[in-house]
């Protein structure tokens, strides 16, 4: 099989210091989101009680930041005894969609998926995978 991989570019921007506190408004919405009870309102307008005012036209929209804080939260909570809940284990057809669990690893996929890249002659991928401890 071969493989096709393409090489890094420079950046073609100059770096944009009034994004800082944006990036870290994002992380600390991210932060207290997952290990806060207080309501969303509550983690957005105290996050931003101490945001530069220089920076707020790089600012998402509020309904934006929300929304993130909201489907944070809504992601179902699982623990390392109980596995993956039944939602996450299968697609939203029916298929199941989990093909290996292990402590370390765990594999997506449905067999009409498996059956797809089998046919295929070449497979491309872009290298965007997000790994968690």
């Amino acid at each position: 099989m071969d493989a096709f991989l393409s090489q890094p570019t420079d950046h073609n921007h100059a770096p944009n210091p009034e994004r800082i506190p944006v990036i870290e408004l994002r992380n600390e919405i991210k932060a207290r989101e997952v290990t806060s009870e207080e309501s969303t309102s509550v983690i957005l307008h105290s996050s931003l009680r101490t945001f530069p005012l220089s920076a707020t036209s790089k600012l998402p929209r509020t309904e934006m930041l929300k929304q993130k804080i909201r489907r944070q939260r809504q992601t179902p909570a699982t623990t390392s005894t109980d596995g993956l809940t039944d939602d996450l284990r299968k697609t939203y057809r029916g298929e199941d969609f989990l093909l290996h669990e292990e402590k370390n690893m765990i594999i997506f996929t449905t067999k009409s998926n498996l059956s797809a890249l089998k046919q295929s002659k070449h497979w491309f991928a872009d290298g965007t995978f997000k790994v968690c401890d």
